[in-house]
Parts: structure tokens; C-alpha cells; sequence
């Protein structure tokens, strides 16, 4: 007995919530099943971070999309790491709750109002791959604090996240110009006529306008008119952003355990969430180029966490 109190004692408080539910299975079965959408070592870290995080106290099981999805009561939480596992799982008539990692915020909007309309009533909830737009906007500010006038070109599809984005630009005394591609063939015309009207482009996660095909010609042009561009990852900065905002897939993957932990002890998702935790990466040559001092990563960074902080 007295070793029983012992071992109740350890157990996390969720863990314990499981064990003593009225009915619940001591998680027999997998208590979370993570599901890999695409082949790539940032969807493998999260995965592995989210798992590392987790066990021994709770199981987690990982899949491939390629695999047979857990079926309904196999899991108690479902997590997608990517796109196509997210799409995969959400539109599945299956009740189980679904934390959905390295997708934008605009286009998990897209994923939930689909999984909606095709009568899903499976609980959703994120941690959005892209960065708060406030912390986005405070960065270039640091970066570049001459820059007023910020160039933002957008896909059709962008929603509430233009909103908000023009929203905190108003707040930082920013004029925002933004340029709507409706077809990819519009890109570099659009493009050429924005720049004459901006000090700065900032990159969003929007894949119809930023993708592999065009990032070069887009930073290629900003170069040719001495203007900087403000990416959303590490490899916008290793081709030629002179600093990208953005989180490493291992802390998106600790985030999303925080979420898991709340969820099986609460028994409900939390909302969606942004992450909490940053980098911030630089590139000096870039900034020699253009003639811009421009502090160091972790100068930069303790600067936004400061703004963050207060």
C-alpha cells in the first residue's frame, strides 16, 4: 500500500486524471498518436520532441500518413505534423481531438471551416506554424528602424491574418502596401510595381506567393532596388533576407507537449495557439550590401523578448 501512495504521488496530475476517471482505460491503448505528413528532418524533429517530452508518463505512437490512421478509440489525442497529415485527419469521422502542428494560421482557418462543412465534428486546434504579426512587425522595426513604409504581397486566400497584420501596422505607425496576386503570372509585375513604393518587404507564409519556384527572383528584385527583405525561416535568411523571425521545430514540438499535457488533464484542446518561443537569424553579408548596420541575432532577440515582456 504504502508503495502504491508512493507511486500515485509521482504520477503527473494528468496522468493521474486518466487512471482515475470513471470508466477510462489506464491508457492502454496509445494515448497519443502523432501522424508524420511529409519526409523532412523539420516534421521528424517535432515529432521526436513531442514524444521525448511526453514518455515514459504517456504513451505516444508515431505514423506516417502512408500508414493506416489510429482508428477511432485508439488514441486519445491526435497529432498531424504537416499538411498533408493534417488534411489527412481533419476531414476523418472520428471524434477524436486533433492538434495540428507546422501549419500557417490562415490555412488551418482553411482546414477547420473544410473539415466543418463536410460535417466533421472532430475537436481542432494549432500551433500555427508563423509568428504573431505584432512580433513580426516589432522585429523589422528593430532591424531596420528607418523603414516606415513595409511591402506585403498576399494570395487571394489571405483572410484575418491581413486584417491583423494591418492592424498592429497602424499601431507601430507603419503604412502597409500590399499587393494581391491572383494568378502566379502576376507575381513579378506586381512585385516591380510595389517596390518603387516601399522601404522593406516582409515574406509571409502564404505558398502561392512564396514557395521554392519564385523566392529567388523576389529577393533578386528587392536587392537590385537596395531594399531588404524580413523572412519567416532560417532559409530565407540563408538565401538572402537580411533577418528572419521564426520558431525551430523544436520548440514548436514543446509547445505542442505543453498543449497535449493541458489536454488530457483538462479533457479539451486549448485554443489555438502562436509560438511562444523564437529565434531571430541574420545575414551580415546581406547587410553589408545594403549598407545596413544590423545588430546581432542575440541582441535582436533580447530586444523582442524585452517588447514581448513588457
Amino acid at each position: 500500500m504504502r508503495r502504491m501512495k508512493r507511486f500515485l504521488r509521482r504520477l503527473p496530475s494528468y496522468a493521474l486524471a486518466i487512471l482515475t476517471a470513471a470508466g477510462a482505460p489506464a491508457l492502454a491503448a496509445d494515448a497519443v498518436a502523432v501522424v508524420i505528413g511529409e519526409e523532412g528532418a523539420a516534421h521528424a524533429e517535432v515529432a521526436a520532441r513531442i514524444r521525448s517530452r511526453l514518455e515514459p508518463a504517456v504513451k505516444v505512437s508515431l505514423h506516417r500518413t502512408a500508414d493506416v490512421a489510429p482508428g477511432p478509440g485508439e488514441a486519445r489525442l491526435l497529432v498531424a505534423v504537416g499538411a498533408k497529415a493534417a488534411a489527412r485527419l481533419a476531414i476523418a469521422r472520428d471524434n477524436t481531438p486533433l492538434l495540428v502542428t507546422l501549419l500557417p494560421q490562415e490555412a488551418f482557418e482553411r482546414l477547420a471551416a473544410d473539415s466543418r462543412s463536410r460535417g466533421s465534428t472532430r475537436p481542432l486546434s494549432a500551433v500555427y506554424l508563423d509568428q504573431p504579426v505584432g512580433r513580426q512587425l516589432d522585429l523589422l522595426r528593430l532591424a531596420v528602424p528607418k523603414a516606415r513604409r513595409i511591402g506585403v504581397l498576399l494570395g487571394t486566400e489571405a483572410g484575418s491574418g491581413f486584417n491583423a497584420l494591418s492592424a498592429a501596422a497602424i499601431e507601430r505607425a507603419l503604412d502597409l502596401k500590399v499587393r494581391r496576386i491572383a494568378r502566379p503570372d502576376e507575381l513579378a509585375a506586381e512585385l516591380q510595381a510595389l517596390l518603387p513604393e516601399t522601404d522593406l518587404l516582409l515574406a509571409v507564409p502564404d505558398a502561392s506567393v512564396f514557395n521554392a519556384g519564385t523566392i529567388q527572383m523576389i529577393l533578386l528584385s528587392a536587392y537590385r532596388r537596395q531594399q531588404p527583405l524580413v523572412g519567416f525561416s532560417a532559409a530565407y535568411t540563408r538565401a538572402g533576407a537580411l533577418v528572419s523571425l521564426h520558431s525551430t521545430p523544436a520548440q514548436i514540438g514543446e509547445q505542442a507537449a505543453d498543449m497535449i499535457d493541458a489536454a488530457l488533464a483538462r479533457g479539451a484542446l486549448p485554443p489555438p495557439q502562436h509560438p511562444r518561443q523564437f529565434v531571430v537569424t541574420t545575414n551580415p553579408h546581406v547587410a553589408h550590401s545594403l549598407g545596413i548596420p544590423i545588430e546581432s541575432e542575440d541582441a535582436l532577440l533580447r530586444r523582442l523578448q524585452a517588447i514581448e515582456a513588457r
